[in-house]
């Protein structure tokens, strides 16, 4: 049989698989669209783990699906919302949101969160505060984590941490934002908070000392293990730009 006949046997039989097993929407037309590509996507995500039914599946399952269809779990949790609105469905939506880089509806989710009486705990307060700084708000960002501070006094966290020390610098408090990342670096060497502070030194107008902390960020991470280097490039780049720019 020819290649081409092949090819069409196996998009057909998976649409139809698709179709009875409800999974049409949005697989079926993903597999007639991308043949051949779609029909792999949906064996590797649909058919394979359901007959497995390991752990290991189910994560490789949604590792796929995300790359395949990488809002399916955003528009799973938030018809969740819409049928059960809870705090714990509407976090689990908004921390969704936040992996996709949709702040404001993140925001728009840990701001209903922290009104409601069983929602008023730091992490949801801490997050909402990173909501406003990524939609360019660092003084509701800043408010949001001084109004913790004074409810929750004894709360310790390098997440509130760090996100002060950013909202200072986006609010021009550059001298208290520059203490705070020293602060944070004292505690435990932090790459994004070292990288951060290399920026700000810089526009601050403080070329020498930004050069300085840049170029041992780079060193460090040119010293640390691979996994290291991975998971922190980012603050690696920051860092080279740093010295790029000054």
């Amino acid at each position: 049989m020819p290649v081409a006949a092949l090819a069409l046997c196996f998009t057909v039989g998976l649409a139809v698989h698709a179709a009875k097993t409800g999974r049409f929407s949005p697989w079926g037309w993903i597999v007639i669209f991308l043949p051949p590509l779609g029909g792999i996507a949906y064996l590797l995500v649909e058919v394979l783990p359901e007959l497995l039914g390991s752990p290991r599946g189910r994560k490789a399952q949604r590792a796929i699906a995300l790359g395949v269809n990488p809002e399916k779990t955003y528009r799973l949790l938030r018809d969740q919302v819409l049928d059960a609105d809870t705090v714990a469905n509407r976090a689990r939506f908004a921390e969704e949101c936040a992996a996709l880089g949709k702040w404001q509806e993140a925001r728009e989710q840990y701001d209903e969160i922290v009104r409601r009486p069983n929602g008023d705990e730091p992490v949801f307060r801490i997050a909402l505060a990173e909501a406003d700084l990524e939609l360019g708000r660092p003084a509701d960002a800043l408010a949001t984590l001084d109004d913790l501070a004074a409810r929750e006094p004894d709360h310790a966290s390098a997440r509130a941490d760090l996100l002060r020390a950013r909202a200072l610098a986006g609010t021009g408090r550059t001298a208290e934002a520059c203490d705070a990342f020293e602060t944070i670096s004292r505690h435990h060497y932090s790459y994004e908070a070292r990288a951060r502070l290399a920026a700000v030194l810089a526009a601050g107008g403080q070329p020498e000392d930004a050069r300085r902390v840049a170029r041992e960020v780079l060193d460090r991470l040119r010293r640390a293990p691979g996994h290291v280097r991975k998971l922190q490039a980012s603050w690696g780049h920051l860092a080279e730009e740093v010295l790029r720019r000054t």
